[in-house]
């Protein structure tokens, strides 16, 4: 479980359930459409469009597909908010001609103790940045969109949770199966979640350069420990309508674990290919069960010099 439920607060499903009337009647949709150019804006066609994306999964889905470099820090705390470990790596993300994926760290620093003696992760948030971001065997990829729910009933455990894993960061909003406690109030859009939140649209120009529309909702005063999403933005290009950016917070506090966990992802496009450029994550988890420690993490990865042609063949 405990593995579980570090992995569901990164990712999310691709095709959320929603009360789409229900989200039109209360959007607070700022006089912002004049101003912008958008006189025939349609709001309840964008917020179908909204509840229905996949371009943030498509995102995902190029990061593990073209070659590309990476750097990344990774940041470990106490409780009183001192550091106590750091990892700083630089790695190579490379293609085969039959699509196996696999990266190859070139460079890493460690400060702390961010592994134990037999080289193992002290903590399963460094463990997961680890397998996800920086896998070192070589597996098989594609950036075509399959079923999500077939990813979850196939493969190993571990896979299934990395397909877990995947539905919370790149598209949060839908109910995820077989999570207790809090796989039903993922589904931010569904006609139970949909009353408490406050949801809004307005333009702005994400890093004064890139006109976006944004779809906000944040969780009403008093209803806070109804949900798990406390907040999410996505910015969605004015002219293409694939997400930009996407910036959320997830957190609840019960007798069985508590989490508190902001997520900010910024995309760009590249000859007609939406990629990730950065990954900010700052978290705090916590299980009660013997000789588990709270973990206090922070990590920041950025994507650049990607090969979206013929790719960085290596046999």
């Amino acid at each position: 479980m405990r593995t579980t439920l570090l992995l569901l607060l990164f990712f999310a499903a691709i095709t959320p359930s929603f009360a789409q009337n229900d989200i039109a009647d209360i959007v607070n949709m700022d006089a912002f459409v004049v101003s912008a150019g958008l006189e025939d804006f349609d709001k309840e066609d964008f917020i179908a469009q909204v509840v229905e994306d996949t371009t943030f999964y498509q995102a995902f889905l190029n990061l593990k597909y073209f070659p590309h470099r990476s750097s990344g820090d990774l940041l470990v705390f106490n409780r009183s908010e001192d550091q106590k470990g750091s990892m700083y790596r630089e790695a190579t993300q490379f293609l085969s001609v039959n699509e196996e994926m696999w990266v190859e760290i070139e460079l890493e620093k460690t400060n702390g103790r961010i592994r134990k003696r037999n080289g193992s992760w002290r903590y399963l948030t460094a463990e997961m940045y680890d397998d996800v971001f920086f896998p070192s065997e070589k597996e098989k990829v594609s950036n075509r969109i399959v079923s999500q729910e077939q990813e979850l009933v196939s493969g190993s455990k571990i896979e299934k949770h990395k397909a877990q894993l995947k539905k919370m960061l790149f598209n949060p909003g839908t109910e995820i199966d077989n999570v207790p406690f809090i796989g039903d109030k993922l589904a931010i859009f569904s006609e139970e979640m949909v009353p408490y939140y406050d949801y809004a649209i307005f333009t702005t120009d994400w890093q004064d350069s890139i006109p976006c529309i944004a779809f906000s909702q944040f969780v009403k005063e008093g209803e806070e420990n109804k949900v798990v999403i406390r907040d999410m933005t996505s910015y969605f290009h004015v002219d293409t309508r694939e997400v930009i950016a996407r910036t959320y917070r997830l957190a609840d506090n019960t007798l069985f674990f508590s989490f508190d966990i902001s997520i900010r992802v910024e995309n760009t496009i590249q000859n007609g290919w939406l990629l990730p450029v950065k990954i900010e994550y700052d978290g705090f988890w916590n299980i009660p069960i013997p000789f588990t420690k709270a973990e206090v993490i922070e990590f920041e990865l950025e994507f650049f010099d990607y090969n979206t042609n013929v790719g960085m063949y290596r046999e």
